[in-house]
């Protein structure tokens, strides 16, 4: 995904496009080339394709037509015309061609506003007058709703996992911009050419399995990753994946993908899935090709592939933000993606591979209300997704989103690149007003970051199984108010008393209960615990509970960035994630002073009623 660009530059660029499409508006379409294709793209000639050489010597106007989904998962089909090319728009000897389309969508005659080229419509293949490939659907003025595209050639598409470089925005200016023979811009049509324009990837329509509360959440959740952690980093912190369902068991969009129908790119799948929907632009036995420009120019890649249902094309009616395909569901995946290359995306149908993630969750009563899975098919997306699949499981199954008290085991099993295999497991319990439904996410995806960003060892993760339990509804919390000795068979408080040397007491802490952050009932007394005095015990001592966590709380509105696990080694790394202090944990701390030597200081810890916050010491005298 790419910044929009400024709008004094933005309308600048559209001028220059603007008054070139107008020019080719006033040429009569003209039918392409009758001859056949030289060139067939697939191996077994089965779709003829028209070479780059062939197409740019088309006269402006030249008629051609295309297919893509405007609804459901049926492709419809769309004109347009030859306007010209880029000269090394994708790279040096590689240009880019230029088409105006139509369509009832494309030009807001279907009763909506005019859309333009839409985030989604990547990939959309361009056939000449006689059938043959010429490309796919890849750049754009969408900001704007313009009708012009850039279109990949597919002579090019079909070299893919070869090298290519070019930049990202593709200027176009008199020197690359050549025009097809018959269009002749006016002088002052070539003015505004001179201050440049810019083509933009037609952006992909971003996807999370979630409900719209959710699909807000799983955005702040991926706004975590790292920068440049990955080559999927920028489209996973962009906070532009909309919320979109499962496709129901024999839904079309688990039908077999067709040229010019959707595609979804997958990071993941299952009830966490994570990806990007385009076009597929064309189908050789069990090979793909899509999008005709990168999903995030990883190269050599592992990614999932699905066919996808479509709700509608929502015209842009602001000219900044671009219009867009809602895509309403995800069928299951067909395959994989295994290239990423500047001239699009290249797959297989058949197996999916990746690792497991699953998650229990049960009710305040122990009862098993749902149990979630994904497989995470790009392993760096895999905090992500593992994350998102708690944060959503909080809100839709336990219909808890901002106050409530969790408690939540994870277990995370890898493998290092020397062949150890492990497994971290830990547990935790949290209480909050302020989105508790984050709080488990995000301790989860800070240790599956530590372990895969470790600057010690490659680590493959081989699965995550997790369990959560809505222990309250309410933010039930227990502050430390006091400390309390049995004196004789009373309870009394230690503040100020005296103790003998030489003697054992028994003692507790005094809490007080909040719930929701507001003082409830009277005072609570925890479990008892024994504490000595040695007989060198003397003049005065101290008994301090404390909250044993001390574990600071980020807001995750607010950029809440992944907290670092500071290590010298990958043992010393994991022997740090798995000693984690629980939030019901207290420290009892004993002190005092002894004859002839240096002060005692014991240092106990142990379970509380519930999340325990807060901390008080009291002093007492020795005798």
């Amino acid at each position: 995904m790419h910044a929009p660009l400024s709008r004094s530059r933005l309308r600048t660029g559209v001028t220059g496009l603007m008054a070139l499409v107008l020019a080719g508006a006033g040429i009569a379409a003209t039918p392409g080339p009758a001859h056949a294709a030289s060139e067939s793209f697939c191996a077994d000639g089965s779709v003829p394709m028209a070479t780059v050489a062939e197409v740019e010597a088309y006269a402006a106007g030249t008629a051609v037509t295309g297919s893509s989904v405007v609804q459901g998962t049926a492709p419809s089909g769309f004109t347009g015309s030859y306007l010209g090319h880029l000269d090394d728009g994708l790279g040096k000897g590689k240009d880019l061609l230029l088409f105006q389309l139509s369509s009832p969508t494309i030009d807001g005659t279907g009763g909506l506003k005019a859309a333009g080229i839409w985030a989604g419509m990547s990939g959309s293949p361009v056939y000449a007058a006689d059938g043959s490939l010429i490309g796919a659907v890849s750049y754009s003025l969408n900001y704007d709703n313009l009708p012009v595209a850039g279109v990949t050639p597919a002579e090019h598409m079909k070299a893919i996992g070869g090298t290519l470089a070019a930049p990202a925005t593709i200027r176009i200016t008199p020197g690359t911009l050549t025009r097809a023979d018959g269009l002749r811009p006016s002088s002052a049509q070539a003015s505004a050419l001179n201050s440049g324009s810019a083509l933009h990837q037609v952006a992909t329509a971003n996807v999370a399995v979630a409900s719209a509360q959710g699909a807000k959440l799983t955005n702040a959740l991926l706004a975590r990753v790292p920068r440049n952690s990955s080559t999927a980093a920028e489209r996973l912190r962009s906070r532009s994946f909309a919320a979109v369902g499962t496709a129901a068991a024999g839904s079309a969009a688990d039908d077999p993908l067709v040229a010019g129908g959707n595609i979804a790119v997958l990071y993941s799948t299952g009830d966490a899935l994570l990806g990007g929907v385009g076009t597929v632009t064309v189908v050789c036995g069990n090979d793909v090709w899509a999008f005709g420009h990168p999903m995030d120019f990883a190269g050599a890649t592992t990614y999932g592939l699905a066919n996808a249902s479509a709700a509608m094309v929502v015209p842009d009616a602001t000219g900044t933000i671009g219009s867009y395909k809602q895509v309403s569901a995800i069928g299951d995946a067909q395959g994989m993606i295994t290239q990423d290359r500047l001239v699009g995306v290249k797959g297989t149908l058949g197996a999916v591979s990746g690792y497991p993630v699953t998650l229990t969750v049960r009710s305040a009563s122990g009862v098993v209300v749902d149990s979630r899975s994904s497989t995470v098919v790009l392993p760096e997306a895999g905090p992500g997704v593992t994350s998102s699949l708690v944060g959503n499981a909080v809100i839709e199954d336990l219909d808890n989103y901002y106050r409530g008290t969790l408690r939540f085991t994870w277990s995370i099993g890898y493998r290092t690149a020397e062949g150890d295999t492990g497994t971290l497991t830990k547990s935790q319990i949290y209480a909050g007003t302020d989105v508790v439904a984050a709080r488990p996410a995000m301790q989860v995806e800070d240790d599956l970051y530590s372990l895969i960003d470790n600057g010690f060892t490659d680590v493959e993760i081989t699965r995550v199984a997790m369990n959560l339990t809505l222990v309250s509804e309410d933010a039930v919390r227990y502050g430390l108010s006091g400390v309390q000795y049995r004196k004789g068979q009373t309870w009394v408080t230690l503040s100020g008393k005296t103790l003998k040397a030489g003697t054992t007491y028994s003692v507790r802490p005094v809490y007080r209960k909040s719930v929701n952050d507001k003082l409830s009932g009277p005072t609570i007394t925890g479990a008892t615990r024994t504490v000595g005095l040695s007989k060198k015990a003397t003049s005065k001592g101290s008994l301090r509970y404390s909250e044993a966590s001390g574990a600071s709380e980020c807001d995750i509105w607010d950029d809440c960035e992944i907290d670092e696990v500071e290590a010298s080694s990958f043992d010393e790394l994991i022997d740090e994630l798995a000693t984690v202090l629980r939030n019901d944990q207290l420290t009892q701390t004993l002190g005092y002073s002894r004859k002839g030597t240096s002060s005692y200081r014991s240092v106990q810890v142990f379970t509380g009623p519930g999340v325990v916050e807060g901390s008080v010491k009291v002093s007492f005298k020795v005798s």
